[in-house]
């Protein structure tokens, strides 16, 4: 009789319950849960919210500085004065108090250009903020895909470690009738019943592997880790990838090389500041003050005065031990370095996108080998079963032909699992991985 791979997995399906738990989850919702609730994730959200609030006129030194002060006192003295003309002045818990009150502007108006130059800066800063939070995205999905086939991968080895116990039990049930008849021996038996076994133990370890899987997408998605799911049973292999449309994406999208080039245009701002201290500094200082006083003793019972202020202020360092051009001269060489750090960049990115598509293409080549391979050695145990149970294929050499067939299938899924994982390799370095 041969073994019908399909109703293998129906029986699965039917009979337990632990493979094909209530909550399915496809590609798409695990990405959608990651990129609600994975902690990395919302951390970097947070980093870039604050670089996008920082991004304004008034951080970058265009609008004036405006100041309140206001204070009131009250004293009480015992007070006794005696004057040249013979007077004089004999008060007990004499009063007296003040009442303070002023405004004050202060108003940068040319600062040799750094105004100007600093909010392009923070310009580049809520940029950087966006890139640093488009890689986080991309490395937690990756991570989160990866895990997804994983369990996919797994989930496959599964149903193949359960059509192996139902070949293996195929093989005792045929052992035991030819013992009864007396055209086996009792070895025969044995040997099957110790084979049974082991691939009982291995589908225990399979459940093992895919368990900690599940654990660790949960984690990844930020959810309870015991939560039950299931996943879908194939992996939507994208092929047909271009090296050369590849290459020009991700010299425009990859997010290191994007980070790098704002690394880069900072270093050239920096220089721009540094420059700055060569020229003077403008500001607009204007003021409102009021001022009241009275006492109950002294020659001044009462004053009051108020009024405004403005006026025009100018600095300008003419020599300050040559600092100034030595933070430009180090500016300078921070520009070079991260110059030189783009370019090394821009290498690594094309040696890991070239490593990754030969991986790619390779993966491809291996998993249509696999797939072949498997159709053989199912034909091949088919085969085997029919002249095992005429007797003339011995018991090892169709446990050879049944390790067979469940090694090929391992390898496939493996396959199917690398083809996938290079192919979102090449998507992630060339900055497509969200697209």
């Amino acid at each position: 009789m041969k073994v019908n791979k399909f109703l293998i997995i129906a029986a699965v399906l039917l009979m337990n319950p632990r493979v094909f738990p209530q909550q399915k989850l496809s590609l798409n919702d695990v990405i959608k849960i990651a990129l609600e609730n994975n902690y990395d994730i919302r951390l970097a959200k947070n980093d870039a919210a604050i670089s996008d609030n920082n991004y304004s006129i008034g951080n970058a030194g265009f609008l004036p500085k405006i100041d309140a002060a206001g204070s009131q006192t009250r004293t009480v003295n015992n007070t006794k004065q005696d004057y040249a003309d013979g007077t004089s002045v004999d008060k007990t818990e004499a009063g007296s108090g003040s009442t303070n009150a002023n405004i004050t502007l202060s108003w940068t108006l040319f600062d040799g250009f750094k105004m100007f130059t600093s909010y392009s800066k923070l310009r580049e800063y809520k940029e950087l903020g966006e890139i640093q939070l488009k890689n986080q995205i991309e490395n937690s999905l990756l991570d989160v895909i990866r895990t997804y086939y994983d369990i996919i991968r797994q989930k496959y080895n599964y149903t193949v470690a359960m059509e192996s116990i139902s070949i293996s039990e195929e093989r005792l049930r045929l052992a035991e009738e030819k013992l009864s008849i007396g055209s086996a021996s009792k070895l025969d038996v044995l040997r099957a019943r110790v084979d049974l076994n082991t691939d009982k133990s291995n589908l225990l370890a399979q459940e093992v592997v895919m368990s900690s899987l599940k654990i660790s997408l949960n984690k990844l998605l930020t959810r309870n880790v015991s939560t039950d799911f299931d996943v879908d049973d194939e992996m939507e292999i994208k092929r047909g990838l271009h090296f050369d449309r590849l290459r020009e994406a991700a010299l425009k999208n990859n997010s290191d090389l994007l980070k790098a080039e704002k690394s880069k245009n900072l270093s050239e701002y920096d220089v721009s500041l540094s420059r700055g201290d060569f020229f003077p500094k403008i500001s607009l200082t204007s003021g409102y003050n009021y001022q009241k006083s009275q006492a109950d003793a002294g020659l001044v019972k009462s004053n009051k005065s108020y009024g405004y202020n403005y006026g025009l202020s100018l600095s300008w360092n003419i020599f300050n031990g040559m600092n100034t051009q030595l933070a430009v001269q180090n500016a300078k060489i921070v520009l070079d370095k991260n110059e030189i750090n783009l370019l090394a960049v821009i290498n690594t990115v094309e040696s890991a996108l070239l490593i990754s598509y030969k991986n790619y293409e390779k993966n491809l080549e291996i998993l249509n080998l696999e797939e072949e391979n498997v159709s053989v050695a199912k034909e091949n145990l088919d085969l085997a079963m029919d002249q095992f149970k005429l007797g003339i294929l011995s018991p090892l050499e169709f446990r050879d032909v049944q390790r067979s067939y469940t090694t090929a299938q391992s390898r496939l899924s493996s396959a199917r699992y690398n083809a996938e994982v290079s192919e979102k390799d090449l998507l992630k370095i060339s900055g497509n991985l969200l697209n």
